[in-house]
């Protein structure tokens, strides 16, 4: 038998073992979760989360109570026509739906990106935003394949935006006709759009790739901003030694000549002759190297001091995914029209500059985000001010996305996604042609459609709609009315899917059900009910 002072020591002994045991282990569990927190710091944390905290901080601040996050039906349709410009075919969206896979909808943001419909859809919107004369101007009108052509190599070659802007704003002019048909495509259209006149030039460069409208400062100094007439006129001699005195070479587009030396200008009514310089007042030392004044401006426009192209890049392309910018108007960066969530677009700026300005890149993040992926339906008053962000806002779709949604819902009129729809056209008379003139937006951003009477009678009454809602003239429709053995119910959500991209609700299919199964002749019913949904807001919007 042990002595009290022999089991005393034992189970000091063991106590001391305990403690050293749970010391080991406490100090074990130190490192791991400071090993954690290492790994955590070290690893980036993903821009689509970083947009989301941003908007989640204003949501608090704004007392904004978020909408509920949108179905796959409804997300499935948005992140289609935001990136290839259409709604999906119906056998994608079942396959979707059914799809059980928890990062779905990565893998569809995936695909869309690495589809031939992304590289037409955005060569459309670029073109759009960098030729915007095209829509009104014929001249305009005839530079457009050439400047399309080489956008979608750019697209297809996932080009850097920081090149793009760069290739265009050095466009080179030593081309000529007989020379066009072995050279590539180049984007000199740019220049031939504003007629090779320096102050659109500078106008629409500063409008594109800062997002600062200068022009305002013209004729005198600008009468809200800081921008002087004398600074207008120094940005604009970059394009000063552009020869303008050729003019057939003007129209053809080819054999355009630019002069060297120094570049300089004069200012209108006056008779001073300013010499070129950056907005940002940087003196030019001239003799430094033969480079030319346009490819300098090109290389101070994308450089990463510049406190413009990032932000103003990262910008516009938010707004092609939100209806409207963190700064809106787009191009209207300036000290009295202030960004609604600063910090977020600083954020995303630095991460497309990190990024080496990759389109793709910032795309994805966004898409990825939850506050792209919230329904557009209102679930509290709080989410009415779309600066906010408490729900997608619902926006207007461009007249090329709508004809294309029209050729998707009906099989009506052929056309595949490696060709761009403006090029299948069969003179002014086409249903697209139409279409294009009708639909075409003045609107600063998708928020504002602004629909017309002579829109509503198009789609209503137009020879287009008219064949694609009869049995003789639509495929789609013909394959739906007639295909053997399904029921009234499953030709109605054939038809949603087709149009709509998601089943009929219950209410919508009782409702339907009842007015075809009581209608004398079911395939005029049938053709009523597609007529209505092409012609619905929800078909004509994206939300």
């Amino acid at each position: 038998m042990l002595s009290a002072s022999e089991n005393q020591h034992n189970r000091g002994i063991k106590a001391g073992s305990l403690l050293l045991a749970g010391l080991f282990l406490i100090c074990q569990q130190s490192i791991s979760v400071a090993a954690e927190k290492s790994a955590a710091d070290s690893e980036p944390q993903r821009l689509a989360g970083q947009i989301d905290q941003f908007i989640r901080a204003a949501h608090q601040r704004e007392q904004v109570q978020i909408a509920p996050r949108a179905s796959d039906a409804e997300f499935m349709r948005r992140v289609y026509l935001d990136l290839s410009g259409k709604i999906p075919p119906v056998a994608e969206v079942h396959q979707f739906l059914a799809d059980t896979t928890p990062d779905k909808r990565s893998q569809l943001i995936e695909r869309l990106l690495a589809s031939p419909g992304f590289v037409v859809h955005f060569t459309s919107l670029w073109r759009e935003i960098l030729i915007p004369e095209a829509g009104t101007d014929p001249f305009a009108r005839q530079q457009v394949p050439e400047f399309e052509a080489w956008l979608r190599t750019q697209l297809r070659n996932d080009t850097s935006y920081a090149a793009l802007a760069q290739a265009i704003i050095a466009a080179p002019f030593d081309q000529d006709a007989a020379q066009a048909e072995t050279m590539e495509p180049t984007p000199r259209a740019f220049y031939v759009a504003k007629q090779l006149k320096p102050e659109s030039l500078a106008a629409s460069t500063s409008r594109a790739f800062l997002g600062v409208r200068i022009e305002c400062a013209q004729c005198h100094d600008h009468p809200f901003d800081t921008w002087k007439q004398e600074q207008f006129w120094k940005f604009a001699a970059f394009f000063a030694n552009i020869d303008q005195s050729q003019q057939n070479n003007l129209i053809t587009g080819f054999g355009l000549r630019e002069v060297t030396g120094k570049p300089a200008i004069k200012i209108p009514d006056t008779n001073r002759l300013v010499e070129a310089s950056f907005l940002n007042g940087k003196e030019i030392d001239w003799e430094q190297n033969q480079r030319g004044a346009r490819e300098r401006l090109s290389e101070w426009i994308t450089s990463s001091q510049n406190p413009y192209f990032a932000k103003a890049s990262v910008n516009r392309i938010w707004s092609l995914f939100f209806g409207r910018g963190i700064v809106d108007p787009v191009d209207d960066f300036s000290a009295t029209n202030p960004a609604s969530h600063p910090e977020l677009l600083d954020t995303m700026a630095r991460a497309f500059q990190q990024h080496d300005y990759d389109l793709k890149y910032l795309i994805r993040e966004i898409t990825n985000s939850e506050t792209y992926q919230l329904t557009s339906r209102q679930t509290d008053p709080s989410q009415s001010r779309a600066e906010w962000y408490g729900k997608m806002p619902t926006r207007g779709l461009t007249s090329e996305q709508i004809f294309a949604n029209l050729v998707q819902a009906t099989g009506f009129f052929r056309q595949t996604t490696e060709t761009d729809p403006r090029l299948i056209a069969g003179g002014t008379n086409s249903p697209q042609t139409e279409i294009y003139e009708l639909f075409q937006s003045e609107a600063e951003n998708q928020l504002e459609p602004r629909a017309t009477i002579l829109q509503a009678l198009a789609l209503m009454n137009g020879t287009f709609i008219t064949n694609a809602t009869s049995l003789e003239e639509s495929d789609v429709f013909t394959a739906i009315v007639d295909f053997p053995g399904q029921s009234v119910e499953q030709k109605i959500e054939a038809f949603y899917l087709s149009t709509l991209s998601r089943p009929p609700t219950s209410a919508e299919q009782n409702r339907l059900k009842s007015y075809i199964t009581a209608s004398e002749d079911q395939t005029d019913a049938y053709a009523n009910l597609f007529w209505a949904l092409l012609n619905s807001s929800e078909f004509l919007l994206n939300h």
